[in-house]
């Protein structure tokens, strides 16, 4: 029973992504944004590293998963670069694997704010492995039996304008919809779909110790229902050590509810974020996501430079 349920997934999944190539899913957004919008890429002071693994839909068999590990610096004054690297198996049969290679460049806006721009290089392996799948209609022209994988080239961009508590981002994927090239019915829809993503976030002090950081994520494509993710934590700081322990509740709609914690010590980070599925999915009502961040600092470039994830302000 849960071959075909899987079968039936992944031909749900083929045909959705053939015709809108969906990015990869994160729960923790807020942190190493970077993964979200490459104009982000060189505006800490630090070289910051990144990994994260994801498990949706936990506890049925082959539900999707995501790892990538990233990191950005600045290079220069106001230029910044970084790299992304992720393997996405989307559940069933179909599974991406791809780089992002990303160039910024940052403006002192005529009060205390900064402008970035970030352009970005993607080139993805998309693959569909149909030889396991048991399936209703073997005829079925959009399944060749066989293991298909493609591989192409496209780009992203993205605008930041932040400041010492806040920042505002748009990022957008997939700029030329690469053909996939993968068999299918029509083949005009067999291509990757542009992805927008609106960002945002706010920090409020309530003291020295403690803040408040509220965020929110819109995510649209051409073709799919707009998603909406919204998400706020508490951080307290150790006043003598500097470390920092946060939690945070977030919502997104129509889909889940989240909750995540997390610590900063000694320039290393980590968060656990965990899904409660509130839709009607019948595969699995949870999910885990774990992130580690490493924070190198730029002492070329990060004195005194003004930067969106300053540590005193968002925990990586």
């Amino acid at each position: 029973m849960k071959r075909i349920i899987i079968a039936i997934t992944a031909l749900f999944f083929f045909s959705a992504t053939a015709e809108a190539q969906q990015r990869f899913r994160r729960t923790s957004f807020p942190i190493n944004t970077f993964v979200v919008n490459p104009a982000v890429a060189g505006t800490e002071s630090y070289t910051v590293f990144g990994t994260s693994f994801r498990d949706q839909w936990s506890g049925f068999e082959g539900s999707p998963t995501t790892m990538l590990i990233s990191g950005h610096t600045a290079v220069a004054e106001s230029v910044g670069a970084g790299l992304l690297i992720y393997k996405d198996d989307m559940g069933g049969a179909i599974s991406q694997t791809g780089f992002e290679l990303t160039g910024s460049y940052q403006i002192k806006l005529p009060n205390t704010d900064w402008f970035s721009f970030g352009l970005c290089l993607q080139g993805t392996q998309f693959g569909f492995d149909g030889r396991d799948l048991n399936v209703w209609d073997q005829d079925d022209p959009a399944l060749s039996g066989g293991l298909e994988t493609t591989f192409g080239f496209d780009a992203s961009a993205g605008m930041l304008v932040y400041g010492e508590d806040y920042s505002m981002g748009i990022a957008v994927s997939n700029l030329f919809e690469d053909k996939l090239g993968l068999t299918a019915v029509d083949s005009s829809d067999n291509r990757s779909i542009r992805h927008y993503r609106l960002t945002g976030s706010y920090i409020y002090d309530i003291t020295r110790e403690i803040a408040v950081q509220s965020s929110g994520m819109i995510r649209l494509t051409e073709v799919t229902p707009v998603q909406i993710d919204v998400y706020a934590r508490g951080i307290y700081t150790h006043r003598r050590s500097g470390s920092k322990y946060w939690g945070g509740l977030g919502y997104r709609h129509g889909d889940a509810i989240n909750v995540s914690f997390g610590m900063l010590y000694a320039n290393v980070g980590i968060g656990y974020s965990y899904d409660f599925t509130t839709s009607g999915n019948q595969l699995g009502r949870h999910s885990h996501e774990v992130n580690l961040t490493y924070l190198l600092p730029n002492r070329r470039y990060g004195k005194g430079y003004r930067k969106v994830l300053d540590r005193n302000r968002l925990v990586k």
